[in-house]
């Protein structure tokens, strides 16, 4: 858990909104001069893209389970999606929060598979 102290202000504030539409605004940030330049809005505006695509993921696997389910399996199932959810939203804002305080917190399993991939 680095943090970013020495960060110009608005540059925190850019890494906390990179998170905000997930991919989109995470691409606009990681591309957008200057603030491609920066080490710190990088990694959060990639951390923001692995992150929102994982969720997208894990809603599409849940609602084809879902879908194919019996009734009752399929309505713990959505309720178990929901309390998923609350959850992801949660750790989403605490994500945000930290990239605007200046901390370079890394998802542990989200992070090292990014940097598998080289992205």
């Amino acid at each position: 858990m680095d943090t970013q102290a020495g960060a110009p202000p608005n540059y925190r504030v850019i890494a906390a909104l990179s998170y905000l539409l997930g991919v989109v605004t995470g691409v606009i940030f990681l591309y957008v001069e200057p603030y491609n330049q920066d080490d710190f809005v990088r990694f959060h505006a990639r951390q923001s893209i692995i992150f929102s695509i994982a969720w997208f993921a894990v809603q599409i696997i849940a609602g084809v389970f879902i879908a194919v389910m019996p009734r009752p399996i399929s309505g713990l199932l959505s309720f178990l999606l929901s309390v998923f959810n609350i959850g992801t939203a949660i750790f989403w804002v605490v994500l945000m929060y930290k990239a605007y305080t200046g901390e370079r917190y890394r998802i542990p399993e989200l992070a090292d598979w990014v940097e598998s991939l080289g992205f």
